[in-house]
């Protein structure tokens, strides 16, 4: 009820008679959706209490209706209306296959199900078989993945089984149940590899468990020693393979030749342009002009000290040079034999 005291203008008193028009309208589709049962006690409505008008005691229930759902519960109580609330002891059912809601955060004890869809489960723990994967791709390829007790396994059609686990001795990846590809204590076995762009080992140590020797080939098993590249190599000897079986194609090599090849090679003075000003960034040796063009060559070098890479590298074959000059000492030797007599042979010849 509006009640106007004092004096108001006309468009005042319209806007009065307006407001209410629309509460008793509200109130009107309140009402129409209002049903009582029970004397009046419980109370069913599609919207939230309000004032229907009628006396309400202690114990009154009013049921907020969505078509034939109930959303909340609503109980009279000290001249007011308190929404009721749910204690999970207190709800009991058989089945709740139908229940479809945004429930927000849960507490619950035990979940028992077959899916569940989402991104994250953070703490607690997984039980049983938590990853169970059995399916084909579209190409025709038939996947198994799953866990258990035993560890993580892996299995496609064609392709062998894996097996990895994780204990106390690390990381441990098996191929058909057979044995172990990496522990803690025995690292990558031997008939394995690690492949990639780049292998990083912390530390400063390469060592073999075995205390036998260190290879590297071009690929596994292949016989083929690799490259390795670095720059000071510090050891207590180098071992070049020099043995008649393992070497084919085998002929002389003319001593003069030798000689010729030294006597045409220039020797200098040279540093690195990457190396510093010490006292050990000074060397001394032949040097490969790979700028200028033949005739106009800064420096001379014999073609046999020369070897290149599959990129087209130069690089002084050192083994070669050494060769080169024992050849040339020797047939130094021989011219020097050769003078040293016929030096005594004039000699002896002016002594007469």
């Amino acid at each position: 009820m509006i009640i106007a005291t004092g004096s108001v203008d006309i468009n005042e008193a319209t806007k009065l008679a307006q407001i209410a028009s629309y509460s008793a309208s509200d109130l009107a589709d309140k009402i129409k959706n209002l049903k009582t049962s029970l004397d009046g006690t419980i109370t069913e409505s599609t919207s939230t209490p309000f004032d229907d008008g009628k006396e309400h005691n202690d114990g009154d229930m009013w049921v907020v209706m969505s078509g034939n759902s109930a959303t909340s519960m609503y109980f009279y109580s000290g001249g007011s209306w308190t929404l009721k609330k749910w204690d999970v002891t207190s709800l009991a059912v058989e089945y709740l296959s139908a229940l479809s809601a945004n429930l927000g955060n849960v507490q619950a004890g035990n979940i028992n199900g077959v899916n569940i869809s989402g991104s994250t489960i953070n703490g607690g723990s997984i039980t049983g078989s938590a990853i169970d994967q059995d399916f084909t791709s579209s190409d025709g390829t038939h996947f198994q993945l799953w866990a258990d007790y035993n560890g993580f396994h892996y299995k496609a059609t064609g392709n062998n089984s894996f097996d990895m686990r994780m204990d106390s001795d690390g990381i441990n990846i098996q191929e058909n149940g057979g044995s172990l590809f990496m522990t803690k204590t025995g690292g990558v076995a031997a008939s394995n590899s690690v492949s990639g762009n780049g292998l990083t080992i912390s530390g400063h140590t390469l060592s073999c468990g075995d205390s036998g020797a260190l290879y590297f080939e071009n690929y596994a098993g292949g016989g083929n020693m690799a490259d390795i590249h670095a720059a000071g190599v510090y050891s207590n000897g180098n071992r070049l393979k020099s043995a008649l079986s393992a070497k084919r194609d085998i002929s002389e090599y003319s001593p003069d030749e030798a000689l010729s090849a030294v006597m045409n090679t220039d020797v200098k003075k040279w540093k690195y342009k990457n190396s510093d000003n010490s006292t050990n960034s000074q060397h001394i040796g032949p040097i490969i002009d790979d700028v200028n063009a033949i005739g106009k060559k800064s420096a001379s070098i014999a073609n046999d000290m020369v070897s290149t890479d599959e990129n087209g590298n130069y690089f002084l074959d050192e083994s070669n040079t050494i060769s080169i000059l024992l050849a040339a000492l020797k047939k130094s030797n021989q011219r020097i034999d050769e003078l040293s007599y016929r030096i005594t042979q004039l000699e002896r010849k002016n002594a007469q």
